[in-house]
């Protein structure tokens, strides 16, 4: 079962928290100080650490620290109510993956937290979790590897949790660059106030707080790869600011007078329809130039139901190991199910059905019934397509992929069973 270490001097709140991620399955532990945390530190192994920023023996800051300098991958999530710049870019720049202000909600809380697990387990020294035999994701491999050794800015396309970080690496991993740093920026968490200093650094005495000189992940990153996770997100303000340093090459520490060459690659990648943000002037036309000069679409688990069965059982080992447990494998209904589930949430979604397949499981194989599916509203005519014949074979495609099961295939397109129905009259479909 996955620990959490929660460094949290304010008793309340530590109880509804402890609530909140036993109800999502897992196993929290709490401590009041950061003595008491370096003390179950040095005792046992947790797989996440969600501390307050202000304790009563100094900041949670010194923990992540800790981690730091002992070369611990433990995902560190800062929760605090002092919401100031120089503390969001301190947090940030040591590696704490989320910053999340006070009060704190449940939701957001075990999003944040589950998303951090998730990118742990996909990336780094655990990528070949992603084992994906599917034609469409070879291909995509293919492309990925055979572009890496040119020096282009590559847009990774796909939807939320299907693997795009993964294409990433591989981008790096197989470019000249490879040697040289591989820095993700988490476009979330470069808000307009943070942008400068974030990507560029900043020096003693450019804004209130500012003790030190940092540096900036341009700096982190130079000879190698800068990943901007979910570009998307970022605001306009933050985007003229990256906008004008991937233009020129160059830029300025916030506070100080003298320019930086850099060299790095930039590999950004998005969930969401640039084109129609680019429409809506939400993103600016002239950086998503600068950003996608070569494209990779990376297939849904939808879209590849063959990729479904080697990563349930890729996962179901990594879990049996991580929960002690000895669960067979998959009885045939359970296998049939898998398969046939549409996976809007993509390896996701994928991974915590397994998870909580193993938690419960006793012995013996997992059945059907151990698969618990979240619900996911429909949206009616969400099959709005460019032209008839595109239409079509997407349905067709999905008709295959149901095994003719029209609700199967309903879900599959997000429309309506009776919808549904009237697509596959209109064009004489069986």
């Amino acid at each position: 079962m996955t620990r959490i270490l929660i460094i949290e001097d304010d008793t309340v709140l530590s109880r509804l928290v402890v609530n909140w991620l036993e109800e999502a399955g897992m196993k929290p532990e709490c401590v009041t100080s950061i003595r008491e945390g370096f003390t179950r530190l040095k005792k046992a192994d947790y797989d996440l650490i969600l501390s307050d920023l202000r304790l009563p023996d100094g900041s949670g800051i010194k923990i992540l620290d800790w981690i730091n300098e002992n070369r611990k991958q433990i995902p560190f999530i800062i929760m605090t109510k002092y919401g100031d710049v120089p503390t969001a870019v301190d947090a940030v720049k040591r590696g704490a993956v989320e910053f999340i202000e006070k009060p704190v909600h449940d939701i957001p809380l075990v999003e944040a937290i589950q998303k951090a697990l998730d990118e742990k387990g996909q990336n780094g020294g655990d990528t070949k979790i992603i084992k994906r035999v599917s034609k469409a994701y070879q291909e995509l491999v293919g492309k990925a590897e055979l572009v890496a050794g040119y020096d282009l800015s590559v847009m990774i396309r796909g939807e939320s949790g299907a693997g795009k970080e993964h294409i990433a690496h591989i981008l790096h991993n197989k470019s000249a660059r490879r040697n040289k740093p591989f820095v993700k920026v988490d476009c979330a968490t470069i808000t307009k106030e943070l942008a400068p200093s974030i990507l560029f650094g900043h020096e003693k005495g450019a804004f209130t707080g500012a003790d030190n000189n940092t540096t900036g992940l341009f700096h982190e990153a130079e000879g190698g790869t800068l990943y901007f996770d979910e570009i998307g997100n970022l605001s306009i303000e933050a985007q003229q600011v990256l906008l004008r340093v991937l233009q020129e090459r160059r830029y300025i520490p916030l506070g100080g007078t003298k320019e930086v060459s850099c060299d790095v690659r930039v590999i950004a990648a998005t969930n969401e329809d640039i084109e129609k943000a680019v429409n809506e002037g939400r993103f600016r036309f002239d950086l998503w130039q600068r950003v996608d000069e070569y494209t990779l679409e990376v297939p849904s688990l939808g879209d590849c139901p063959e990729d479904v069965l080697p990563l349930a059982e890729e996962l179901l080992k990594r879990f049996n190991t991580e929960f002690h447990k000895s669960v067979e494998g998959f009885s045939d209904e359970a296998k049939e199910k898998l398969q046939s589930h549409s996976w809007p949430g993509n390896i996701r979604e994928l991974k915590n059905v397994i998870r909580c397949a193993v938690v419960e499981n006793t012995g013996g194989l997992i059945d059907a019934e151990n698969l618990k599916f979240k619900a996911v509203p429909q949206k009616e005519n969400t099959l709005a397509l460019k032209d008839d014949d595109e239409e079509r074979h997407k349905i067709e495609r999905a008709l295959v992929k149901a095994g003719h099961n029209l609700t199967k295939a309903a879900e599959i397109l997000g429309i309506s069973r009776p919808t549904l129905y009237k697509k596959m009259e209109a064009y004489s479909l069986k």
